[in-house]
């Protein structure tokens, strides 16, 4: 992946091919890890305008996200066939803009054999973050956001 900035002429490269990644090392914790809930979550959806707003808030910011180029090759299988079926019916509808563009091809492979994860990709994306920094500094001053964090500020 490379990250470039001001119009392409500085940039960095990250993750070169051919290297291999480290495997985190594992650390014994010794802390109890506190069980958390849907609850909390699933009540602030339940708030008034939320749901609406978050959906707003993600067409903004991925507005601010233009794809160039992009190739993808995906090969997806969970122990469970149907739970394999159930993963392919939640991302088809996110993948079916970028198949049908001239500009991306992503193609996936449905495995209920065996368990597999594989992603291949290449591609050229551009993100215009000051779009996407307006677009979260307007949901969180809308009525909704306040509401929103008021609720979140009192559940501590």
């Amino acid at each position: 992946m490379r990250v470039g900035w001001l119009f392409g002429l500085l940039g960095k490269e990250f993750g070169r091919s051919g290297r291999r990644m480290k495997k985190p090392k594992e650390r014994a914790s010794t802390r109890k890890k506190k069980k958390r809930s849907a609850k909390p979550f699933l009540s602030l959806l339940m708030t008034k305008g939320v749901a609406r707003g978050l959906l707003k808030l993600c067409r903004r910011i991925l507005s601010g996200v233009k794809v160039r180029h992009l190739e993808a090759y995906m090969r997806i299988g969970l122990d469970d066939p149907a739970d394999t079926g159930m993963l392919y019916s939640a991302l088809w509808p996110i993948l079916v803009p970028l198949t049908d563009s001239s500009s991306a091809k992503v193609r996936m492979e449905l495995s209920f054999e065996e368990p597999a994860l594989d992603l291949t990709a290449r591609g050229r994306i551009r993100v215009f973050p000051i779009q996407m920094v307006w677009s979260v500094l307007l949901f969180a001053l809308s009525p909704t956001g306040l509401r929103v964090m008021k609720r979140m500020v009192m559940r501590r």
